[in-house]
């Protein structure tokens, strides 16, 4: 999301927000979840050596203080690409600009640039919702007051729609999430692919990398 200025710290309009937060946790996440994709097992195995690589050149392009939440996304790969979580669809540009709401109502009434999405196990566009959460200034990432209101719901929701959710999937979603957000703010992406690892002269997104996947806690309240 692009850095407000500190006059636009205010969270938005409380009514038409939440409705947005319950629509697009049910409407593209749940929706996503209980619609899964198949794909061939060469393609699926082809998919895990990709993420294998990309994760071993962020543990050692990135610096130390990502170490061990790089150390656990990459144990549990093998985990996430087993078949586990359903594969979906995955949006790899879910940002406000991408969703398309009816002023009046609130209701989403689309989503657009699919150019770059792929199938990929669920939860790794979740990135997307965490950046709804708060916002970015001149001073770095800030959380809504109300943040943990709106994941509750966002969650909330989710479980609610969402058909057999299982502890260990609970797990996982958490996992790929992350990794979702080290690939989407730790690498300098082209397409589908990437073109190396963000360095420090990023400055942009070494704030969301800091924000978002350098804590220890880093479990949403699924």
């Amino acid at each position: 999301p692009p850095i407000v200025p500190n006059s636009h710290k205010r969270p938005p309009p409380t009514s038409c927000f939440l409705l947005w937060i319950h629509l697009i946790a049910n409407r593209f996440f749940a929706q996503s979840w209980n619609h899964c994709q198949q794909l061939p097992a060469d393609e699926t195995s082809a998919l895990l050596t990709e993420f294998h690589d990309k994760f071993d050149l962020l543990h050692r392009s990135l610096p130390s203080r990502f170490t061990s939440n790089l150390d656990r996304i990459r144990k549990a790969l093998p985990a996430l690409f087993s078949g586990s979580l359903p594969l979906v669809l995955s949006h790899q540009d879910l940002c406000e600009m991408n969703i398309l709401i009816n002023p009046d109502t609130g209701n989403i009434t689309g989503v657009i640039d699919w150019a770059e999405a792929r199938i990929l196990p669920f939860g790794f566009s979740l990135w997307g919702f965490e950046n709804v959460l708060g916002y970015m200034d001149s001073e770095g990432w800030h959380y809504f007051d109300n943040r943990r209101e709106l994941q509750w719901i966002f969650w909330g929701t989710f479980r609610k729609e969402t058909r057999n959710l299982s502890d260990e999937d609970v797990r996982l979603i958490q996992i790929a999430r992350m990794a979702g957000l080290f690939c989407r703010h730790g690498l300098i992406l082209d397409g589908t692919g990437h073109k190396g690892v963000m360095d420090a002269s990023r400055v942009s997104s070494f704030r969301y990398l800091d924000a978002f996947c350098a804590a220890e806690d880093w479990e949403p309240p699924i």
